[in-house]
């Protein structure tokens, strides 16, 4: 039996694009699924195809335990620390830079500024 020859898909026809689903929908779906809810209906309150929606209920026990172990973007905090040398020269740089652009005009650029708090 001959091969068919491949179909070229018209040029005006739009591809679709892929989604990228965040953990927060995932986890919603699967609660929604526990809970009684269809693929169906659970695909059309995320704008998702219900074969996505029937793939993410598949792989639960996986995004539960991605949920556990990830970290929320709220929880993390920077903290800065300063050495007693740094919060001193501070001020006083501060003061200087003010001194020298507002009363003697002087056009300051980094290199002096690092120099003077040398």
């Amino acid at each position: 039996m001959p091969k068919q020859p491949a179909t070229k898909t018209p040029s005006n026809v739009a591809k679709k694009s892929s989604v990228a689903v965040t953990l927060d929908v995932k986890l919603d779906i699967v609660k929604r699924h526990e809970h009684g809810e269809g693929t169906s209906v659970n695909g059309r309150m995320h704008g998702l195809a219900p074969s996505m929606v029937h793939s993410i209920v598949k792989s639960a026990n996986k995004i539960k335990k991605m949920a556990g172990s990830a970290i929320p973007l709220t929880a993390t905090k920077v903290t800065r620390f300063h050495d007693a040398e740094m919060e001193s020269m501070e001020p006083m740089l501060s003061t200087w830079i003010d001194d020298q652009t507002q009363r003697l005009k002087t056009p300051l650029s980094q290199h002096m500024i690092q120099q003077k708090a040398v």
